[in-house]
């Protein structure tokens, strides 16, 4: 028997999917089924700079220069179970002639201490005689040629307050309960609790006189559609007023009759205002649906790749600092996945640390850490961020490191690829072989429309291969490790389109 038709031939091509460098970093707003794979649409304490997968951020407790060559760390307070704020107090010592740099640290119990930076000591000492029902403010000021700590608290039964380094601090009754302060033009402005509706000033010169009249202290209410007055920051001979909704700008030079206010900005979403920091010259924030930058007139959104992390979370209690170049954001983000770090501790706060460096662009993600304060220090010998924790060990110090670590416990290292059909939506695809150069153990794990495979991969200095033989239509691969001076690079999945 002959048969005349064309029986079907079946055919194949080889691909080949190399991620040759990981420095595009993370996308969390494009299509993963359109976006390229050398694009994490899921990562964090990796960092990428190099194009390699390396050691992301990590914590440490604060370790401070004493001087070129030697350290040491601070020994907290006997009875100390919280530190809830720190600051840093620059003091001139006329007798010595030189500026004496103190770290002051406010906890739980409403007291205050403070440290010298720069000589060996590493006990904190008690400012006695005083305390404070709530969270202060605190802003270095020049009072009658004497450098002094100005102490602004929101609760109402507390006073202003100014420590000059050396004597009890002395307090000042008439100061409204203050939210944020700022010093411009020879005054101090600040925001006040209630309605949130009032921008308040003192006399000129001198910040403890809130006296009510045309010659010295007073207050401007804005209650427009921007809303409450929650953060100032002074910037470029202006007083930039971040609102709930808005931005508003004083002028405020001369005699009270000539301060002057004009709305800027108005948002669509909420700006949460502890989020919005000076850096350089321009102001960078986070608001309900991603990162802005404002530059004094017209805002513009920055890292719109993390936009989908901030899908479905509340980020109140986001908290920015600004330090070498690089903008700090420390936030609850969404990551879509199991639990990890702080996150198994049912009352945290925030669980992320967000880097933004404003030269280059370059994102790095701390995951698992729950951060309430950050405070940029900036001395002869050192310059650090110093972080203070809402759940863990949070009556210590601590400062931002590159080696992978929380406070000794290595961290959980992700990258996720795309889950994608690679432009071959009807055809199948065969994984034969991955490919990867990893100095450390790290785990894979590809996920397909039907399974996951996982395989664990030990550390190398030659080229790892792994069989794979896993049909599917559409896989993405991750890459995780604990390890830390990791170093993956170059993956590769071989695979026939059939």
């Amino acid at each position: 028997m002959i048969y005349d038709e064309q029986l079907p031939v079946l055919s194949k091509s080889t691909l080949t999917l190399q991620v040759s460098d990981f420095s595009n970093g993370i996308n969390t707003k494009i299509s993963q089924n359109v976006l390229p794979q050398n694009y994490a649409v899921n990562s964090y304490n990796f960092s990428y700079s190099s194009g390699a997968l390396r050691d992301g951020l990590g914590l440490r407790e604060l370790v401070v220069p004493t001087t070129y060559g030697t350290t040491k760390s601070f020994v907290t307070p006997t009875g100390v179970t919280k530190i809830l704020n720190v600051w840093h107090f620059r003091r001139y010592n006329r007798t010595l002639q030189k500026f004496e740099p103190f770290i002051v640290i406010y906890t739980s119990d409403g007291s205050l201490y403070f440290g010298v930076l720069e000589n060996s000591e590493t006990n904190f000492y008690p400012i006695n005689d005083f305390t404070l029902n709530a969270n202060p403010i605190g802003i270095n000021y020049r009072i009658e040629d004497t450098d002094c700590l100005l102490l602004c608290s929101p609760d109402t039964n507390d006073s202003f307050t100014v420590w000059d380094g050396v004597n009890v601090p002395y307090e000042y009754q008439d100061a409204p309960d203050i939210t944020s302060a700022v010093l411009y033009a020879g005054r101090l402005f600040v925001t006040t609790g209630g309605d949130k509706s009032q921008l308040w000033f003192s006399d000129d010169l001198d910040p403890r006189n809130w006296n009510v009249n045309e010659f010295e202290g007073g207050y401007i209410e804005l209650t427009d559609e921007r809303g409450q007055l929650n953060k100032l920051i002074e910037s470029n001979n202006y007083l930039y007023i971040i609102r709930e909704y808005g931005i508003s700008r004083m002028s405020a030079w001369g005699e009270q009759t000539d301060f002057t206010v004009r709305n800027l900005y108005l948002s669509t979403g909420k700006i949460y205002s502890n989020s919005a920091v000076l850096c350089g010259s321009n102001i960078i924030m986070l608001c309900r649906d991603g990162l802005y930058n404002f530059d004094g007139v017209e805002m513009t959104k920055i890292c719109s790749n993390l936009d989908g992390y901030f899908d479905g979370v509340d980020n109140e209690n986001a908290v920015g600092a600004f330090l070498d170049g690089k903008y700090y954001l420390a936030c609850r983000l969404n990551f879509g996945d199991e639990a990890i770090g702080c996150e198994l501790n049912a009352d945290y706060v925030n669980n992320a640390l967000i880097e933004f460096d404003i030269n280059n662009g370059e994102i790095n993600i701390m995951r698992g850490v729950d951060i309430s304060v950050m405070r940029a220090f900036q001395t002869s010998l050192f310059s650090k961020l110093v972080i203070l924790l809402n759940t863990g060990t949070t009556n210590k110090l601590y400062e931002l490191t590159r080696d992978g670590k929380i406070v000794g416990t290595n961290t959980k290292k992700v990258w996720c690829s795309p889950f994608s059909d690679l432009g071959y939506p009807s055809n199948q695809k065969a994984l034969k072989h991955f490919y990867i150069n990893t100095k450390k153990d790290m785990f894979l794990t590809i996920s397909t429309e039907n399974k996951k495979y996982r395989f664990e991969i030990k550390g190398s200095e030659a080229i790892t291969d792994i069989p794979l033989n896993i049909r599917c239509k559409k896989f993405s691969f991750n890459v995780e490790t604990d390890e830390v001076q990791c170093d993956i690079s170059n993956p590769v999945i071989q695979m026939y389109v059939l």
